[in-house]
């Protein structure tokens, strides 16, 4: 049977940029084409994300042919606000106006200024629950200027999460206990809870690129250095008795990695528990595991001795035919890359069970125009129709028709000059943005305190800390008042008044549970942080009591403990109005 229908479908990953083209042949879905194309450097650096994922882009859309081509395409998940929120009882006709109000409640932005959908993932029991996505409009327009720029035309936007749910629906129809798939992407993770008639989502901000940081950090390297270390000699060392790899460093390298996959080990553990206690799920049964770190030696080893439960590489060609002229070897051994292309493809070929979708603007506008071209296409026949009836009774219509289109070729003629003017002022602004790397130093210290939660949240050894406040603290006072209040000046301009250097520390407060060592666990959570280069202590042991307090206790029925922490900060505080 002839190909139907030919798919165009793109996957906007943090480090990877992904395609593929495929068919829909009979009731099959058939893989014809697809590439990646891999962008250098550090994926939490967004200031030059957007000029790499064209670059990227271009490339791929010369390898797979596809310029002028219409393309569905996924954005990452931590891009996107997601929310799941429960409705009250209501008649199905008013969903959508609960839906609206729900969104302008929990979007942390105006509604007017981001492009939101949902969809229904479950109803039963009198409730119905919704996944709520969102996503600045600027933001997306940026994205997908950079598509439109590779000569790509855009379909529709979907959300990674979702187009990974739609495409383990299709894949896995005979799974019927409950699942969680485990993207393992360069920037973020995410996870998706598939249960019976429910579905859950989450994104972790610990991925591949938290592994490469920490080798780098451990072994005094850049970052290109240390994800070709990891590359070429990484791999999840395991527990227990195993013996070490002969080679020192390479099982330093593997110990180091370990560490960082236990900090990710943490993170889906507590998701696991939310999803559970919070969202009323069902423990999952299976894992599957996917996306780029999915291929690091010994993670499904690793990610079975700390879950306890059986994992799998997620095949999402596992219910798509590969076309004879692809290896399909080749194709099944890249499949764990092609699970978003998968779920995308789906979106054109046929009805999802997510159809969740973003809009930009000048899809948005297009469509609009689509809409209202039967009543143009009225216009229009109604104009021509006026000016033959003016042709019959004026004369002279030809003649000022011609005058007129002679004034709009000179206009025209002269915008085409501006045209030319602008593009080469922007050809001259990119030269100036690319040859510009201080100006993105400056940029990337706005990620300031995203990195210093990283640090702390990395020195946990243990599930068995939690912090509940983390503030920082000016010569031993809060500052959180002051930088909250209306109408007060900020603490750097305080700073500047005064002719004291202020000492700024970071307060810590938190909770441990109750168990062997005792308050120990906190002591050694101290220490840990007492050596990072973010606080300025000297000799932390023998002055521990000026900067760590804890409760201690045997109380039968108490669960946890209190503890501070106030550590000094080597660098001072910056604060913006």
């Amino acid at each position: 049977m002839a190909d139907s229908k030919t798919i165009t479908v793109l996957n906007l990953g943090s480090q990877r940029i992904s395609g593929a083209i495929f068919s829909k042949t009979g009731g099959d879905l058939v893989l014809k084409k697809y590439d990646f194309v891999d962008m250098p450097g550090d994926p939490s650096v967004d200031v030059s994300r957007l000029p790499q994922i064209r670059l990227a882009l271009v490339e791929l859309a010369d390898r797979l042919k596809i310029k002028k081509s219409a393309a569905w395409y996924a954005v990452s998940g931590h891009s996107v606000f997601t929310r799941f929120i429960k409705l009250p009882p209501v008649k199905s006709d008013r969903v959508a106006q609960i839906v609206e109000f729900e969104a302008r409640q929990n979007v942390p932005f105006p509604i007017n200024e981001v492009v939101w959908d949902y969809e229904i993932v479950s109803e039963g029991g009198g409730e119905t629950e919704v996944v709520l996505v969102a996503m600045k409009s600027d933001a997306l327009d940026e994205v997908n200027a950079q598509v439109i720029s590779a000569g790509v035309e855009t379909s529709g936007v979907d959300v990674a999460p979702l187009a990974l749910f739609n495409t383990f629906r299709y894949s896995y129809p005979d799974v019927e206990e409950t699942s969680v798939l485990i993207d393992l992407g360069a920037r973020s993770t995410n996870l998706v809870f598939v249960d019976q008639g429910k579905l859950f989502t989450r994104n972790v901000l610990v991925g591949g690129a938290s592994i490469t940081t920490a080798i780098a950090k451990e072994f005094g390297v850049n970052f290109s250095q240390a994800e070709a270390q990891k590359v070429s000699n990484g791999f999840v060392s395991q527990g227990g008795s195993v013996q070490e790899h002969s080679d020192p460093e390479i099982a330093a390298l593997s110990k180091v990695i370990r560490n960082a996959a236990t900090n990710l080990h943490t993170q889906i553990m507590r998701t696991i528990t939310f999803y559970r206690t919070q969202n009323g799920g069902s423990p999952p049964k299976r894992v599957f595991l996917t996306g780029g770190g999915a291929f690091l030696p010994g993670m499904v080893g690793f990610m079975e001795e700390k879950l306890k439960l059986p994992v799998e590489i997620f095949n999402p060609l596992r219910g798509v035919q590969i076309d004879r002229s692809l290896n399909s070897d080749a194709a099944h051994a890249d499949a764990p890359f092609m699970g978003e292309l998968v779920g995308l493809a789906l979106r054109t070929a046929g009805g999802t069970p997510s159809e969740v979708e973003l809009v930009p603007t000048v899809v948005a506008n297009a469509r609009d125009a689509a809409r209202r071209m039967p009543a143009l296409l009225l216009a229009a026949v109604c104009f021509w129709g006026a000016l033959y009836a003016g042709v019959t009774y004026f004369q002279n219509t030809e003649r000022v028709i011609q005058e007129e289109l002679s004034v709009m070729s000179q206009k025209n003629d002269s915008l085409k000059a501006i045209s030319a003017q602008i593009s080469a002022l922007e050809a001259t602004q990119n030269q100036w943005m690319t040859s510009s790397k201080q100006f993105e130093q400056a940029v990337s210290e706005r990620s300031w305190w995203v990195r210093l939660l990283t640090e702390l949240n990395n020195k946990f050894d243990n599930d068995l800390i939690w912090l509940t406040i983390v503030e920082p603290v000016k010569d031993g006072k809060s500052i959180t008042p002051a930088l909250m209040a209306a109408g007060e000046s900020t603490a750097e301009s305080k700073d500047e008044a005064s002719t004291t250097e202020p000492v700024y520390s970071l307060k810590i407060q938190g909770l441990y549970r109750k168990n062997t060592e005792g308050e120990q666990i906190v002591y050694r959570y101290a220490a840990a942080l007492a050596k990072s280069p973010w606080f300025d202590i000297a000799d932390f042991e023998a002055k521990r009591a000026d900067f760590v307090s804890a409760e201690s206790g045997v109380e039968e029925n108490r669960y946890a403990y209190t503890f501070n922490i106030t550590l000094p900060l080597k660098q001072p505080l910056k604060f913006k109005n």
